[in-house]
């Protein structure tokens, strides 16, 4: 934002800076006023040598006058026929008739024009427009003869000049000063934006520090409240239910102590086994929620070092779990969240599909992990359902051929990783196979 404001803030001093050339071409002056002075005086000194000398005499005075930039002669016909002139001409010949002290209705006639014989403030938009001046002058001596003159006077503005100054010193220190203000409101909202992104990946950071202008201020402290009014939510909702297991244990285990008094038999093992489900239950559902409410700090680790404990671990345990490394990919994570959610993917994996392989991938904008099993696979209506919270693969139609957990693996896994702004998905890869994408965000990447 500080880049383009700083660019429309350039441009927009570049455009008064044109607008105001263009208001002057147009209705200011166009002579400098030296300029302006010395060729009146030229004219008022040429006239006096015409009108007072011979004629020989004058028009030998008259071409010594002359340069390179100015031309005398007299003539019985004027160089400037009578025309409607306008008002930079007016006022030049009135300030002349003065100097002359001529009445008002006395033959001066000068007209201003571009070398180009363009009208001087015409086509502002083409070269002809800016072309250098040129001061065409009639004066009539009143014996037939005329004083005709030919100047060029130097502009009021050279453009060039006055730019290369002007607009170096007057868009620097609006700059500057624009910069330090925009900057006290960016800083606040940049960092604004990226504790909003690391409370998006569930972490939990400081309040803020009040800085900048009053609305930062205020936007500031909105997001403060916001967080912890969030984390009093989830901190509420960990003991609700810490409080529920409490009390739901309390009579569980009264059901049990009652159930192994009974005399053995199928009805008491199927009572028994009942109950350690609906423990192992209560007892899950508590993990993941406490889980999601544990404040892990976050680190930059090796994401392909995380990998290497985690296949070293499953070899110990002659799990057949393939994993041929990858080049060193730095992530910013909460490594022991993300290590559960892992294990729990590769867990899944090796229970439903025997044989599996990882693989790390960097795609544009991403990092992909890839968990491939050899199964066979998930009918497509439940390959996004078995991520709902005690939807267990073996009942309600799915197949699973080593039984199944209480269906809180893949929820917690991909609670997880949206924590972390990525995403997870399961896919079908034929022959055989399923396979768990991982993919995190490239800006939590780094090499």
């Amino acid at each position: 934002m500080l880049h383009q404001l700083s660019l429309l803030l350039c441009l927009a001093l570049l455009a008064s800076h044109l607008i105001g050339i263009l208001l002057l071409h147009r209705h200011g002056s166009l002579l400098h006023p030296l300029s302006r002075n010395a060729s009146l005086e030229r004219l008022a000194t040429a006239f006096h040598t015409a009108r007072d000398l011979h004629a020989s005499q004058a028009s030998t005075l008259l071409m010594h006058m002359g340069n390179s930039e100015t031309r005398f002669w007299i003539d019985t016909q004027p160089e400037v026929e009578p025309f409607q002139p306008r008002a930079e001409e007016r006022r030049l010949a009135r300030d002349l008739r003065a100097r002359l002290q001529l009445p008002a209705d006395a033959g001066v006639t000068l007209q201003l024009e571009r070398v180009s014989g363009v009208d001087a403030r015409s086509h502002l938009l083409s070269p002809a427009g800016w072309a250098p001046l040129r001061l065409r002058s009639s004066l009539d001596l009143g014996d037939g003869r005329f004083l005709n003159a030919v100047q060029h006077p130097s502009g009021a503005y050279r453009w060039t000049s006055v730019l290369a100054f002007s607009l170096p010193m007057t868009t620097l220190p609006v700059l500057l000063v624009v910069i330090f203000c925009i900057s006290r409101v960016v800083r606040p909202v940049k960092s604004l934006a990226q504790a909003s992104e690391r409370v998006s990946r569930g972490e939990w950071i400081a309040p803020l520090p009040l800085q900048g202008p009053q609305e930062a201020r205020e936007l500031t402290h909105a997001f403060n409240t916001m967080q912890a009014n969030l984390a009093r939510h989830v901190e509420g909702r960990t003991r609700l239910l810490a409080a529920i297991s409490h009390d739901l244990n309390t009579p569980l285990t009264e059901l049990r102590l009652q159930v192994e008094l009974l005399d053995p038999g199928a009805a008491r093992d199927d009572m028994l086994e009942s109950l350690d489900e609906l423990s192992a239950m209560v007892r899950e559902t508590l993990d993941f929620v406490r889980g999601d409410a544990v404040q892990e700090p976050t680190r930059r680790i090796a994401l392909n070092g995380l990998l290497d404990d985690l296949a070293r671990r499953y070899r110990l345990l002659q799990q057949p779990l393939e994993w041929s490394g990858a080049a060193p990919v730095m992530l910013s994570c909460r490594p022991l969240a993300l290590k559960r959610a892992l294990t729990n993917l590769i867990d899944n994996a090796l229970t439903h599909g025997g044989a599996t392989r990882l693989s790390l991938f960097e795609d544009v904008g991403q990092v992909r992990l890839e968990i491939l099993d050899q199964g066979d696979g998930l009918p497509e209506a439940w390959l996004s359902k078995v991520f709902e919270p005690f939807v267990q693969l073996g009942r309600g139609g799915a197949d699973a051929r080593n039984g199944g957990g209480l269906g809180l693996g893949l929820a917690i896994a991909r609670a997880c990783i949206q924590a972390h702004g990525g995403e997870l998905v399961l896919e079908n890869r034929p022959p055989a196979g399923l396979c768990a994408v991982v993919r995190l965000p490239a800006a939590l990447a780094w090499h």
